[in-house]
């Protein structure tokens, strides 16, 4: 009898990334193409990385890049407008009506959720709201809303947000991100062994993707 063939292990992903960031927002659906266009299995793990810990008032997005970058109003909606088009291309809502804010709180709440299995669903729920321009992440109301759309239950996300629970798996996925290197984000490890730091294009991913699975 003729024995049925192991199925491919599957490749580990562990990405590095803040909510707010539109690199990684774009990074990460390209990286989800790549791995959903070929016929690796792959295990997306997605950790916690605040781009600014600092920040402590919510900021709408242009006047946050006009004084991060020291750019003109004009100047910053043209940066805006160049990762807009990207995140369109890939099918993904945008608006430079949005508002950033610390992301602390958003990341302890995607954590508590991992537990449940739910961990990408919330985190993509308040992203995607983020970008839309509809889920504010200053606000622990908004938030809980972002989480029960996927069906993580609200009570219990706003008795996360009112806590510092998870907040030790937060600065631990920071500390990791130290460790190997990434001083910016997206930062992406497959297989533990090969990083892509930054934003690439989707073959890029894949031929990754590719290389660590045929042990390359």
């Amino acid at each position: 009898m003729t024995e049925t063939p192991a199925a491919p292990a599957a490749v580990r992903i562990d990405t590095w990334a803040d909510i707010v960031c539109p690199w990684c927002y774009v990074g990460e659906a390209r990286l989800r193409a790549a791995a959903e266009s070929g016929d690796v299995p792959v295990e997306l793990v997605v950790h916690a990385f605040e781009l600014d810990p600092h920040q402590a008032e919510p900021e709408q997005v242009l006047d946050m890049l006009s004084r991060k970058y020291g750019a003109s109003r004009e100047q910053a909606q043209q940066m805006e407008d160049r990762v807009a088009g990207l995140a369109r291309d890939l099918g993904l809502p945008y608006s430079s009506e949005r508002v950033t804010a610390n992301t602390f709180d958003a990341h302890r709440l995607i954590a508590a959720a991992a537990e449940e299995g739910l961990g990408l669903a919330v985190r993509e729920g308040i992203q995607r709201g983020h970008f839309a321009g509809y889920v504010d992440i200053s606000s622990h109301e908004s938030l809980a809303d972002a989480a029960e759309s996927v069906g993580f239950d609200r009570d219990d996300a706003l008795a996360v947000l009112d806590s510092e629970d998870y907040a030790a798996s937060v600065l631990a996925d920071e500390s990791q991100a130290r460790e190997l290197g990434a001083t910016g984000v997206p930062f992406t490890v497959v297989g533990g062994r090969l990083a892509i730091p930054g934003c690439v294009e989707t073959e890029q991913y894949a031929q990754v993707i590719e290389r660590v699975a045929a042990g390359a």
